[in-house]
């Protein structure tokens, strides 16, 4: 590690200048999992190296081809500009005269490599005459950029792609709150709460219940939160309700109908956790944890989320979990993450306030998918491959997309189980009828492999036979008689 200064040297046209600006800056403060470091110092990031100078009219200076020598990886960002730039083509020669060839990862950012259209090429001369080696790269016009940016990651670290993906779908929890924020307010509160808030400053004082109750419909029904909207709320927090609080810290998180204020996010976060707001808790635990309106500080926000875990509140058992499995304000601690995982996954739904009931499900979700892997990859716990089956069962139950997925995998490879291609068919089936692009893939091959399925076409007569449809009862009978 210590022989290279940098992890990537960023090569690039100057008129990719925003693309390269914005890989520059995700790459150096995407933080490295605990697990992913390696001989990394702890909380070091990735060194990046990008050209901020003007090279036209010049060759390639003596300070560059440094920067390229000390650089591990080579991120080529390939559009048509970099294609006909002859500086990315000199920096791309030098870094292969260099022997690393197995080390240039093209970032593809708009264009096609290796097209038969010269106005659509993105690799530049020097990666089109790359012979005998396959260039592992990414490609933002067909994964979308969050997943090209952990793919190039992925490589950077030499971890599996999945591995990064399973972790940004923690992050996006560990860091997530409820939106929707004013509809979910309606449904949630009840009477009690809008009688609480029926007089909330001097001039509503004399607000009845059905008028406050018709101003939130009011709030509920628009699709843009406005300025007005944002008093509403404000006022109510200002005398103390909580879960005004709650909202408005979100609007100042988002910047809905105010300009966005993370110091005003801290604030209404802080005093609302003050008041045992369990949303407000986790709320402050992520301005703790990203830095947002105050100084960054892991062991605050770890506090948060146990003091939220204790009064039940799936987020908050998770939170706490990750922080303790990859050494977030603590030791890490894989046995104490392992137990909170599981006191995440077995969560009552029920005992948790209506209102945060979608975030606390989402969270016991990926409590339950992280028992599981935890019992395969023997993190605080034995290993046991029956119990990551059951669980993620019982995730697959749910309807959770990535559960079937993954049940599917576990049905068709025999891991924890029986192989099962009937059922690896089935839960690939049910996790495509979501969305979920793998499950969509899988349920293809089935179908293309007749793995779990002996014939694609009985199993559409056979649900339009049962809906009522003759002709499709026929025509299971027809292909029944000649199998």
């Amino acid at each position: 590690m210590d022989e290279y200064t940098f992890d990537a040297f960023i090569s690039y046209s100057h008129k990719d200048l925003n693309s390269g600006m914005w890989l520059q800056k995700k790459l150096e403060t995407f933080r490295i999992p605990h697990d992913m470091r390696g001989d990394r110092p702890r909380g070091q990031k990735l060194r990046i190296f990008r050209d901020q100078t003007d090279l036209a009219g010049t060759g390639l200076q003596d300070s560059l081809r440094e920067n390229l020598r000390v650089s591990r990886y080579l991120i080529v960002l390939c559009s048509p500009s970099s294609a006909a730039s002859s500086w990315v083509n000199e920096e791309v020669q030098y870094f292969i005269s260099l022997g690393r060839v197995d080390r240039i990862i093209p970032f593809i950012v708009d264009g096609e490599p290796m097209s038969d259209d010269p106005a659509l090429e993105c690799y530049p001369e020097a990666l089109r005459s790359i012979e005998d080696y396959t260039l592992l790269g990414a490609n933002i016009q067909e994964i979308g950029k969050g997943k090209a940016f952990l793919k190039l990651v992925s490589i950077l670290l030499g971890v599996r792609f999945g591995r990064l993906v399973d972790r940004e779908k923690q992050r996006k929890i560990r860091t997530a709150l409820i939106t929707g924020i004013i509809t979910a307010f309606i449904a949630g509160t009840g009477g009690a709460l809008l009688w609480r808030n029926a007089q909330i400053t001097k001039e509503n004082k004399q607000l009845n219940y059905d008028i406050y109750g018709a101003a939130m419909m009011a709030i509920a029904g628009k699709d843009v939160i406005e300025p007005e909207d944002v008093a509403f709320l404000k006022a109510s927090a200002e005398e103390g309700n909580a879960m005004a609080m709650f909202y408005l810290l979100d609007c100042y998180k988002n910047g809905w109908g105010v300009d966005q204020d993370f110091s005003q996010e801290f604030y209404w976060s802080k005093k609302g956790a003050e008041l045992g707001n369990v949303g407000c808790m986790i709320a402050l635990s992520n301005c703790y944890f990203n830095g947002e309106g105050t100084e960054q500080d892991y062991q605050e926000s770890l506090a948060w989320d146990l003091k939220a875990a204790e009064e039940g509140y799936p987020p908050g058992m998770l939170n706490a979990a990750i922080c303790y499995e990859e050494g977030y304000g603590v030791d890490a601690d894989p046995a104490q993450a392992f137990a909170l995982y599981k006191k995440c996954a077995e969560a009552d739904l029920l005992k948790v306030s209506s209102e945060y009931r979608d975030n606390a499900k989402e969270s016991r979700d990926l409590g339950m998918y992280n028992l599981a892997r935890c019992y395969v990859t023997r993190t605080g716990t034995e290993q046991d491959v029956n119990k990551a089956f059951e669980w993620m069962k019982k995730l697959a139950e749910t309807g959770n997309s990535f559960g079937m997925y993954n049940l599917g995998l576990m049905y068709q490879s025999g891991f924890g189980t029986e192989e099962d291609p009937e059922l690896a068919y089935y839960w690939y089936r049910r996790a495509a009828e979501t969305g979920d692009a793998d499950g969509a893939y899988m349920t293809g091959w089935c179908l293309e492999n007749q793995y779990g399925v002996t014939n694609p076409a009985a199993e559409w007569y056979k649900k339009a036979a049962e809906s009522g449809n003759e002709q499709a009862a026929e025509a299971l009978k027809l292909l029944e008689t000649k199998n």
